[in-house]
């Protein structure tokens, strides 16, 4: 038998945080609708990357480095770009999976078993994507 004590320090109950829908909803469709501003940003540096590389290749070897040291500059900002563009993506790729998940308790709770048992069937809905 645990002791009372061991149960109060660390037998405490693990409760998910519940999953505000509308919230999530909003913070997905904000992101979506922000993708074409990231998208032009992204394709900007690699126009400007593919253009310095062209250079790269038909240049002199006192050009190339200078060429190089633009070429870096360029690469560091599409990779921070690029990240957060995935960090971003990512995120949502979350959300989208709990509200998958809180529609099938919902759907249980409303007693539509049937229905929850062919979406978790679906790989999908297992969030294997």
């Amino acid at each position: 038998m645990v002791p009372t004590w061991w149960k109060k320090r660390f037998g405490k109950e693990h409760h998910e945080k519940p999953v505000d829908s509308l919230s999530d909803i909003e913070a997905v469709g904000e992101f979506l609708l922000g993708v074409n501003n990231d998208r032009a940003k992204l394709v900007k540096q690699l126009e400007e990357l593919e253009e310095l590389e062209k250079e790269r290749q038909v240049g002199t070897s006192g050009v190339v480095q200078i060429n190089l040291e633009a070429q870096a500059a360029v690469l560091d900002k599409l990779l921070q770009t690029y990240g957060d563009f995935q960090n971003d993506v990512d995120i949502n790729g979350l959300r989208i999976k709990m509200l998958a998940r809180q529609f099938l308790k919902e759907a249980d709770k409303a007693g539509l078993k049937d229905l929850v048992r062919e979406k978790k069937q679906e790989q999908k809905w297992k969030g294997w994507w």
